[in-house]
């Protein structure tokens, strides 16, 4: 029988989360038999480990010179038509990411656009993503970002919510891999912008008094300006900007517990990674995401120092309490089956 072919599109495979979603899809076509490509439309670079089950094509004519608004209309036969040399004729695609979906959503092929992230929040110009949105079904990563989705746009096509998944084995494994040099700590995971509120848990964090270090992992924009605003605080000495890791695992599986402080998210995937490696986890109560996966009594109103620094205290003091199970739901075999149902579609 011919394998299902199955080609994910994304502009890169740079270490965020919706990259890693996309990694992990990957793996479960992979795993269920599928032929799987990977094709990067914006930059050839790949910052995430993963277990070669897949092919990554990096799709070079990507002209910056062509206005955005007619940019996707231009590219997108040219697309099309590198999906076949590279791929054969696909029977699902995968769109991610609002570059690469300006240039999907003309395909001739079966294809769906994934929404990772609350769209209203994203500050994007609402007619270009009408213009976009509109022409395919869309798929969305949780129950918040669909609500969201349905309310900024009537479309005739539908929307579906799937939730994001993880690959348990896989994160287990990169777990061991290395023993960080930290003890005791409280982990953040996240790029440096807006969307994740550092400011907030930095000042909660202060305001709390704990004795726990607390590691923030990542990179971007904001983290110089992070740090003044630890060094404003006398912090220096309990904050630890560990960088931008390719293997983030064992930071988390080590930590004492994750703390989010997301002014939003699409779903918040390093929750339910969290989750699989038994570290407790917090969260602002986004209007996607947190809470369609932890206990109410995990979660914190948005961008209220106070009632997270009294949360993180509370944790400090009482971690098992505030141990979650990792549902089914969430598990790779589950998820990539409602995926799988889409090339019928």
């Amino acid at each position: 029988m011919k394998k299902l072919v199955v080609v994910l599109v994304i502009p890169t495979l740079q270490g965020n989360g919706a990259e890693r979603v996309v990694v992990t899809l990957a793996t479960g076509f992979a795993q269920q038999g599928c032929e799987v490509h990977i094709i990067l439309t914006l930059k050839n670079l790949v910052e995430i480990e993963f277990n070669g089950q897949f092919k990554v094509h990096y799709f070079q004519q990507y002209y910056r010179w062509v206005p955005k608004s007619i940019r996707g209309k231009i590219l997108s036969p040219l697309l099309d038509k590198f999906i076949v040399k590279k791929c054969g004729i696909p029977n699902l695609v995968l769109s991610n990411l609002i570059p690469s979906d300006r240039m999907l959503c003309y395909s001739k092929f079966n294809t769906y656009l994934i929404i990772h992230n609350t769209m209203s929040k994203e500050g994007y110009s609402y007619d270009e993503a009408k213009a976009i949105y509109l022409k395919k079904p869309v798929v969305c990563v949780s129950q918040g970002v669909k609500d969201d989705f349905d309310q900024m746009f009537d479309s005739h096509y539908p929307s579906y919510c799937i939730h994001n998944f993880i690959d348990v084995d896989f994160v287990k494994q990169q777990s061991v891999k290395f023993q960080p040099e930290y003890e005791d700590y409280l982990i953040h995971v996240g790029g440096f912008k807006e969307q994740k509120g550092h400011d907030v848990l930095i000042k909660a964090y202060h305001k709390s008094g704990v004795k726990n270090p607390l590691v923030l992992v990542g990179k971007g924009r904001l983290q110089e300006e992070c740090k003044r605003l630890v060094d404003d605080l006398g912090l220096n000495d309990k904050v630890i900007f560990a960088g931008f890791q390719s293997n983030p695992y064992p930071f988390i599986k080590n930590a004492e517990f994750m703390i989010l402080s997301s002014n939003f998210e699409g779903f918040g995937v390093v929750i339910i990674e969290s989750l699989a490696l038994d570290t407790p986890v917090i969260s602002t109560d986004c209007p996607s995401g947190p809470s369609e996966v932890l206990p109410k009594d995990n979660l914190v109103p948005v961008g209220d120092i106070d009632a997270l620094a009294s949360k993180i205290i509370d944790v400090v003091k009482n971690t098992v309490e505030y141990t979650t199970s990792l549902k089914d739901d969430f598990l790779i075999e589950n998820q990539i089956k409602k995926y799988l149902q889409l090339v019928e579609k």
